[in-house]
């Protein structure tokens, strides 16, 4: 296993999470034209939606008393939530070790290094078993450190309840007239979807649930498989334990090179950066709309932007075979999207 560490930086513990804007794009379909509001999630402190979740995590384990002075907390991440925990922990006065892989893009580490970290990265696994290596990790530091504390993403309720009382309320709040005919979230650990379905339900029941996975991923069922070209924070190799059949309505599953490709399509046309589980929630909100002529203003989780990754940025080579017909006449619709100025997007309440 590789190590990393660097002095912090100075953390703002006073910086507001939430509150992002929804941004409005079109794509032509024929005689209709779709919507779909995008949640830069990107706007929030770190970068990314994954600084409600480790908010939420710190916060949760703060009111039972578990985490307090001279603890150190430890993650497994693939990215964003360390990046986030990192920020947080400074910010909080406890020490922070995160376990990440080796498809984690190198900014994302220097990012936690940065905010006085320490970064594990374990080997990669055959099989898309990778995972289940940095679980190992996480519990080796908390056998070694009687004063670690595993914040544990995968199964605290305040993951997916961040995303219930705070991100799905926010989509809600400023729905466009009121409501959206579906809603695309990409899945990790499945906390995202899992907060939002249970919103939804609730208050826009006749919402569609898109659930949007990776091909080769576990999260929502089935044997984990080889991503060659596995983008960090999109699909897991575990499922979800946050999941329900009841929290998605259709599930739209995309191989990494597509959700790639979906990225560059919208930087091209509306000069928007988005990350991987963006460019697949866009992606599939416009497969599905093709099949469903109902779908005409979709929401769309946008988790963070697309800087940090190579593949993003004309570093993800072609992958083998080609994409299904359905993918294909998806992405040559969505070549043709274009921002919508004459509905802009506000800031969602909090």
């Amino acid at each position: 296993m590789t190590r990393y560490a660097s002095p912090p930086l100075t953390a703002d513990p006073t910086v507001r999470i939430g509150g992002t804007p929804l941004e409005p794009m079109c794509v032509p379909l024929g005689e209709r034209t779709l919507r779909l509001w995008l949640k830069l999630e990107a706007d929030n402190p770190f970068g990314s939606i994954k600084a409600r979740t480790a908010e939420a995590l710190l916060s949760a384990l703060e009111a039972t008393g578990e985490l307090g002075p001279g603890r150190r907390v430890v993650e497994s991440t693939s990215g964003n939530l360390g990046t986030a925990l990192a920020g947080l922990c400074a910010a909080r006065g406890y020490g922070c070790t995160l376990v990440v892989e080796p498809s984690t893009p190198r900014s994302s580490i220097e990012r936690m290094t940065a905010h006085g970290a320490d970064v594990v990265v374990v080997p990669e696994v055959p099989g898309g078993r990778t995972l289940e290596a940095r679980l190992a990790a996480v519990q080796d530091v908390l056998r070694r450190d009687p004063d670690a504390v595993w914040t544990d993403q995968y199964s605290s309720p305040a993951n997916p309840g961040v995303h219930e009382t705070q991100t799905a309320a926010e989509l809600v709040k400023a729905a466009p007239g009121g409501s959206y005919d579906a809603v695309a979230v990409a899945v990790s650990t499945g906390g995202t979807l899992a907060g939002v379905a249970r919103y939804f339900r609730d208050h826009l029941p006749d919402a569609r649930i898109i659930a949007v996975d990776a091909v080769g991923s576990a999260a929502l069922g089935g044997p984990p498989a080889e991503r060659p070209f596995k983008l960090a924070g999109f699909g897991s190799g575990r499922v979800s334990g946050f999941v329900r059949p009841g929290d998605w309505d259709h599930i739209v599953r995309l191989r990494d090179e597509d959700a790639v490709a979906a990225c560059a399509l919208v930087r091209k046309r509306t000069g928007r950066s988005l990350g991987g589980s963006a460019g697949a929630a866009v992606l599939a909100s416009v497969v599905r709309a093709v099949t469903d002529p109902s779908l005409r203003e979709i929401a769309c989780l946008c988790p963070d932007s697309g800087e940090k990754y190579p593949q993003l940025n004309g570093g993800l080579p072609a992958g083998p075979g080609r994409a299904d017909d359905e993918i294909t006449a998806a992405l040559d619709l969505l070549g043709r999207a274009y921002p919508d100025t004459a509905h802009p997007g506000e800031e969602a309440g909090v």
